[in-house]
């Protein structure tokens, strides 16, 4: 959950815990809006990710390989 942090806190935190995460399994990331300067830095590190718009200020994104 990032909603609460400051800019660039929840790009920096997901960007950080990418490398840890096992290739079956899925980044559950709780937004407050669509973070659209986070995707071309998952596509270069070759992550693919899913967007469920809940309201304006509530984002789900599931990042994965």
């Amino acid at each position: 959950d990032v909603r609460l942090l400051a800019m660039p806190l929840p790009m920096a935190m997901i960007l950080n815990e990418l490398p840890t995460l096992p290739d079956d399994h899925v980044l559950f990331v709780h937004h407050k809006k669509i973070p659209k300067f986070l995707f071309p830095e998952l596509a270069e590190r070759g992550y693919q990710w899913r967007i469920q718009i809940i309201s304006e200020d509530d984002v789900k994104l599931f990042i994965f390989k």
